[in-house]
């Protein structure tokens, strides 16, 4: 598996507005690196070891808790953060289950974004 600094930060989902929040709000202090599909967020984490990993929950499969659950089979060092806009707390429930760090609502604040990365990567 091929290691990134500690900066490096994943960010999947499938909402490019949201992809490029993550790049306005991180991309000048982090390495960023952003995908759009469940698909090729499991095919990334095969060959890398990001630091933080912002995961959205519903998009086309395999979705948001789906790759939650091959993240913990796999036992992958990855610290977690869910961002959706699903409002049922079933959701967070079942991210929690997975061991999830932090779990942000959409519309997501700049500061709560800004300060989980700070404190996980420094």
């Amino acid at each position: 598996m091929e290691n990134h600094t500690k900066e490096t930060i994943f960010v999947v989902d499938d909402d490019q507005g949201v992809l490029d929040s993550f790049d306005a709000i991180l991309g000048d202090d982090y390495a960023l690196h952003m995908v759009d599909n469940g698909r090729d967020a499991m095919e990334f984490l095969s060959n890398n070891n990001p630091c933080l990993l912002f995961l959205d929950l519903k998009m086309p499969r395999p979705n948001g808790l789906e790759i939650l659950e091959w993240i913990s089979a796999r036992k992958l060092p990855t610290v977690v953060v869910v961002v959706t806009a699903l409002p049922q707390d079933h959701y967070e429930e079942l991210a929690r289950k997975y061991g999830v760090y932090s779990y942000l609502r959409k519309p997501f604040d700049v500061d709560d974004v800004e300060g989980i990365a700070s404190l996980v990567l420094n």
